[in-house]
């Protein structure tokens, strides 16, 4: 088994949704990939935002209940100490446009040296 990689949202976005512009690379990385997976319940927070309305709610918790469920997706709670840490980061870097949860997803990236993210965001290059 590979490097653990970082679970990001949009790439789940991109492999539940046929008319995504990633969707037909996520399949292909979805195949590819013998990695353990890492993500955090903010990242399930904003997928299940992201399908909250019809048609897509139904989809999103089935996928919501399998990442849970998978053991080759470890995902991790936003602890009181993970989030002051992306709190502090987000208030530092004032310079960029990174969201909460990107920061938080970069905090557990630098603490796991996580150096790989499936993800179709750009703040992650």
């Amino acid at each position: 088994m590979n490097n653990p990689i970082f679970l990001d949202t949009g790439y789940i976005l991109a492999l539940l949704n046929s008319r995504d512009e990633f969707h037909t690379r996520a399949l292909q990385l979805a195949d590819e990939i013998d990695s353990r997976l890492i993500t955090t319940e903010a990242i399930l927070t904003e997928i299940g935002n992201a399908l909250a309305k019809l048609p897509w709610r139904e989809l999103a918790v089935n996928a919501l209940n399998d990442l849970r469920d998978d053991e080759g997706v470890e995902v991790l709670p936003v602890s009181p100490d993970l989030f002051s840490k992306a709190l502090a980061f987000y208030s530092y870097r004032a310079d960029k446009e990174w969201g909460l949860t990107d920061c938080i997803s970069f905090v557990v990236m630098k603490e796991r040296k996580l150096t790989g993210a499936l993800t179709t965001d750009h703040h992650f290059d």
